[in-house]
């Protein structure tokens, strides 16, 4: 009576080593569709009136905008906004859940635009363009104040 292949021990053990050795680098391995598909990365920083602003943007090449505008007012407390939209020609249009608007122009290492609260009122701005910053990988958050 002759043993199947997988009831040899040495054949087990030969199986478990390879895996060892396929699986990380099937884990590791990157996907080509998301690599071609980078988001570009800016930090924007200004402020407004007695408030400082800095501002990550990570845009896609289909013209999606993620961001997290954190603005630091006078007295240290910061507030931390979540914006969602798309760039196109180098306008940004981008909305907070709140019912905020932000639009904004680019123009080489300058941003300028304005910002439509919820309650109707706007602000205008006008900002220094960082490109190819580091910000959190989840949401594009820039660095804290």
């Amino acid at each position: 009576m002759r043993s199947s292949f997988l009831a040899r021990p040495w054949t087990i053990v030969l199986l478990l080593f390879l895996a060892w050795l396929v699986l990380p680098s099937l884990v590791l391995a990157k996907d080509p569709v998301q690599d071609s598909a980078k988001e570009r990365q800016e930090l924007w920083s200004g402020s407004i009136y007695t408030s400082k602003f800095r501002c990550g943007f990570c845009f896609s090449p289909t013209g999606k905008a993620r961001g997290v505008l954190l603005l630091r007012t006078l007295y240290g407390q910061v507030d931390v906004y979540h914006l969602y939209g798309s760039i196109s020609q180098g306008h940004v249009d981008v909305r907070h859940s709140s019912g905020h608007h932000v639009v904004g122009d680019i123009q080489g290492d300058t941003v300028t635009g304005s910002i439509t609260l919820g309650s109707g009122r706007t602000i205008s701005f006008k900002g220094k363009r960082q490109t190819g910053q580091s910000l959190a990988p989840d949401d594009c958050a820039p660095p804290a104040f």
